[in-house]
């Protein structure tokens, strides 16, 4: 199984693909220099992790063990048995979430989304959609282990992140639809730096750094169009088939004998040449006693539930407006008509097709 076509149950939900994503551009933006000798400089990034519990321990999944527990069940001397909380490290806890109705925008636009088909491929489709704004507010806490951290930290946010900065996520579920995202958030102006002057027994001494952002995103709420199930019935006689598919190309075989079938869903008369059925005649079905009369004898009866997709897939024609005189002959610059009539659109067909004039 292909790594895109995996399915979980947190696929669906927007709001923790928003977050997902804040975390990945945090993860990408935020780090300083730390000077460790007089002749070496390494960079230290901030790693941003999501607030399971409420407070400022975040219970990271990756532990260092070096006990029976750990890997290989071997004990290592280097490191002490337990856990070890990564410092420096952002900590995003989400605080609230609105809808803000003045952002709203006309909800019969067509939009984009891909849908994995029953062979396991992924195509497009286009649906009416509605995208509903939505800001989602969360508390970062940046926790270091120095007062000079404190200050390099205030300051690397401010030269690489502020003021604004925005990302792209994927959301949805392969078996309703897939689509793309924007979010943008803005970094505040005021940063709260704590750093500890009274210790107690149990304190860990962090120095902090906290602000809160708010998030602008949009939830789409797509109308898509929904799959059926139809029952297909086919009766074969010794002179001809009766069924109820509309169309039988895709259905029948066309090299299926005998080759003449008559559809009771859209009354019509089909042949096939071999290749491929053709429609002959509307308005005649197995319910014709003229009909009834030339099928003959029963030769079998079956019937089959089928998914029938009413989806609308995404065109791949590009159209391209301009002047009929820019487009033809490509004439030298002195011959170009102005813009403002004799306008032309084409279009072509991707990846390879050749232009359609329209």
């Amino acid at each position: 199984m292909a790594t895109y076509n995996l399915k979980f149950n947190k696929d669906d939900s927007v709001v923790r693909h928003i977050v997902v994503g804040l975390l990945a551009d945090l993860n990408s933006k935020l780090s300083f220099w730390r000077q460790i000798s007089n002749d070496e400089r390494v960079v230290v990034d901030v790693p941003f992790f999501y607030a399971v519990s409420g407070d400022e321990n975040f219970l990271k999944d990756s532990f260092l063990f070096s006990n029976v527990n750990g890997t290989g069940c071997d004990p290592d001397g280097e490191f002490a048995d337990g856990n070890y909380d990564k410092v420096p490290r952002g900590i995003v806890n989400l605080t609230s979430f609105a809808v803000d109705p003045g952002k709203l925008v006309n909800k019969r636009n067509l939009g984009k989304y891909a849908m994995m088909n029953e062979d396991g491929l992924m195509e497009g489709y286009v649906a009416e959609f509605e995208m509903i704004p939505c800001v989602i507010g969360v508390d970062i806490e940046i926790l270091v282990s120095s007062q000079l951290d404190l200050f390099k930290v205030t300051e690397a946010i401010v030269k690489k992140m502020y003021k604004a900065n925005f990302y792209h996520i994927d959301a949805g579920h392969l078996e309703e639809g897939t689509y793309r995202i924007s979010s943008e958030y803005q970094m505040p102006d005021d940063y709260t730096q704590e750093r500890p002057v009274e210790y107690s027994f149990d304190d860990k001494a962090n120095h902090k750094i906290t602000f809160s952002l708010d998030i602008n995103s949009f939830i789409p709420s797509f109308d898509f169009e929904e799959d059926t199930y139809r029952k297909f019935t086919m009766t074969v006689y010794e002179n001809g088939i009766c069924g109820n598919y509309g169309d039988p190309n895709s259905f029948i075989e066309p090299d299926f004998i005998p080759n003449i079938y008559y559809d009771n869903y859209y009354p019509a008369k089909w042949e096939s040449n071999g290749q491929a059925w053709i429609k002959v005649e509307e308005g005649k079905d197995c319910t014709d006693p003229n009909v009834l009369a030339f099928l003959g004898g029963l030769v079998s009866s079956n019937s089959q539930i089928k998914k029938v997709s009413r989806r609308r897939k995404q065109s791949n024609r590009m159209f391209n407006i301009g002047n009929t005189e820019t487009l033809i002959g490509n004439p030298i610059e002195k011959d170009r008509t102005m813009l403002g009539d004799n306008y032309t659109v084409e279009g072509s067909e991707y990846p390879f097709g050749g232009k359609i004039d329209e």
